[in-house]
């Protein structure tokens, strides 16, 4: 009867290991730190002569999510915003495009700025909803 039961615990051990090692990319450990939304960088500044930049969204953990935006604002009509890829493909890094077009200013020295809201609402398990991450890109332009 021992060896029986030896046998099935040896059994289906690799699976629990494997199912708890599978929800390792957890958004919120039980342990440890929150995982949170970020933006490298969060704040980009343009110019007449560097009219486009970058920002990679990701999670603290390194897990694959997928991204909404939740607003923007500023002058989205002079400072533009474009992803490489769909939103909703949960990926590790979301990439963010910031483009001005420096014709479209008027004469004299000013500065413009946008912004763009990001959110995730993390899932700590799948009949319950997380938290929800937030953060922003703010943009500057000067010309």
């Amino acid at each position: 009867m021992l060896k029986k039961i030896l046998t099935v615990v040896l059994s289906i051990g690799p699976f629990v290991a494997i199912s708890l090692t599978s929800n390792s990319c957890a958004p919120t450990p039980p342990t440890g730190p929150a995982t949170t939304l970020y933006a490298a960088p969060s704040n980009l500044t343009l110019t007449r002569t560097d009219s486009t930049g970058s920002s990679a969204i990701g999670l603290s953990c390194g897990c694959p999510f997928d991204l909404t935006v939740t607003g923007y604002g500023g002058d989205t009509s002079k400072i533009h915003f474009s992803f490489g890829e769909r939103l909703d493909t949960p990926i590790t890094t979301h990439n963010l495009s910031v483009k001005i077009i420096p014709s479209s200013f008027p004469a004299g020295p000013d500065t413009i700025t946008a912004w763009i809201g990001l959110y995730y609402r993390s899932d700590s398990t799948a009949s319950s909803r997380g938290t929800p991450l937030y953060d922003t890109v703010r943009v500057t332009a000067i010309h």
